[in-house]
């Protein structure tokens, strides 16, 4: 039996002497090999054959092992065919795994679901669900990448096209409190403990980190102090959650405090940790493109959208609405402000170091050629403009004549939380720190 112990529901078994999953299994990845060649030889504009593709990486709660989902609503078709999001593989190819998929199936359901799930949030591990129709044409598509969790796609009688709906099951939420006392590094001592997913650590040290030095300061016997707020359904702990605050005792590097700020929109660039001062605990200096994250294309190779072909996506697409701001990542120069068929209205800065961003497909630009721009100032607005087919930003980074994944680079909203933020953020750290006083009251 093959398990994800990230997953608690039910799993897929699969035997070892079954020689027809085995040949079917090596002709899917003889098709991956060849739709790879293929693409490279026959890419869109945007190809660079000489960019290492960044991969997706495994799921943080646990192994990357298929699992088979619990919607209510599958017995109502019953004869499906199932796969996973595959360990250090994307979404399509993923999907094209599975038995009986094409380019073509692959590209609709896609391009169909896009803007209701964020694919830079799918895991390896999470489910996949196709229901075909006796010509071989997909009527039904399901992503669940949790037991509680549905993103579905059904076929329009009327219209002949997908429509999305959006299924989440009731669940039970649990604080909890994780205190110890650090022996070698943080990370290891949250690592050897069970109660602690490998989800919580990454978050508690991406927060801490800010604001320590751990290669300095951090000594033998300092104390560390988490709250956790995770769900539960049916006993059964979803993956993921929150850790709400992190606190830090140490000897050298003294007394700090990380708090988790969350506005109301879950996809806001603002939701993370802060200080007690309301200050950003990223260490990076660059600021998001957007103030709403919701990707709907990664870096890396792609069935492209528009020509169905296998390329290279030299950057980031971030969907949002037409006139959404557009900001500078970083100080720099405007090196162009222009439009082509291809990239739409367009942007290029050169920063400092030489670095280039590029901001594409836009419904407006706010700046000229030339002239300096500051990290953080509006320079043009979200659009729908070149060879797109909605509206969107692509974003993308060249540093040495090299793309490099934007997503691998730490960006911020904003150095320091003002006006209506800080004071949101003030009452947040008021119930968080009633939330400790309950927590702890409550064993």
């Amino acid at each position: 039996m093959l398990r994800n112990p990230g997953r608690q529901d039910r799993f897929i078994f699969a035997k070892d002497t079954d020689r027809r999953g085995r040949f079917l299994l090596l002709a899917a990845v003889a098709t991956l090999a060849l739709l790879g060649i293929v693409g490279h030889l026959t890419g869109c504009y945007d190809e660079d054959p000489d960019e290492e593709v960044d991969t997706l990486s495994p799921n943080p709660d646990g192994a990357s092992v298929g699992y088979a989902s619990l919607n209510p609503d599958e017995s109502l078709l019953p004869d499906y065919r199932e796969g996973w999001i595959l360990p250090y593989k994307g979404f399509e190819d993923s999907l094209l795994a599975i038995q009986g998929t094409t380019l073509a199936n692959v590209l609709e359901i896609t391009n169909a679901i896009r803007d209701h799930i964020d694919f830079s949030r799918i895991y390896a591990g999470e489910s996949l669900r196709v229901w075909f129709d006796a010509e071989g044409k997909v009527q039904r598509f399901t992503y669940s990448p949790n037991i509680v969790t549905f993103h579905n796609l059904v076929r329009s009688g009327a219209t002949g096209k997908f429509e999305y709906s959006y299924t989440r099951l009731p669940t039970e939420t649990r604080r909890r409190i994780i205190g110890g006392e650090m022996q070698g590094t943080l990370n290891a001592s949250l690592a050897q403990r069970d109660d602690v997913t490998t989800w919580i650590r990454q978050a508690v040290n991406n927060a801490l980190e800010g604001m320590i030095s751990f290669n300095t300061d951090a000594r033998n016997g300092d104390r560390y102090r988490i709250l956790v707020e995770e769900e539960f359904a049916e006993g059964r702990r979803i993956p993921g959650g929150r850790v709400l605050y992190a606190s830090y005792e140490g000897k050298v590097a003294g007394h700090r405090e990380a708090f988790w700020y969350e506005e109301s929109d879950p996809k806001s660039a603002y939701n993370a940790h802060y200080t007690v001062e309301g200050k950003a605990l990223a260490s990076s200096g660059m600021r998001l493109p957007v103030d709403r994250i919701h990707v709907t294309s990664t870096f890396g190779y792609r069935i492209h959208p528009i020509t169905g072909r296998r390329s290279m996506h030299n950057g980031v697409d971030y969907g949002g609405r037409v006139g959404d701001p557009v900001y500078a990542v970083a100080s720099g120069t405007v090196a162009t402000a222009a439009q082509d068929p291809y990239s739409g209205k367009k942007i290029i800065l050169r920063h400092i170091d030489g670095t280039e961003t590029y901001y594409l497909h836009l419904s407006a630009i706010g700046v000229r050629q030339g002239a300096p721009v500051k990290g953080g100032q509006l320079i043009g607005r979200v659009g729908n403009t070149g060879r797109s087919t909605g509206s969107h930003l692509h974003f993308g980074i060249r540093q040495k004549g090299q793309w490099v994944n934007p997503l691998r680079i730490k960006m911020i909203a904003a150095p320091v939380l003002t006006g209506d933020r800080i004071e949101k953020f003030k009452d947040q750290l008021r119930d968080i720190r009633a939330l400790l006083e309950k927590t702890a009251a409550s064993g």
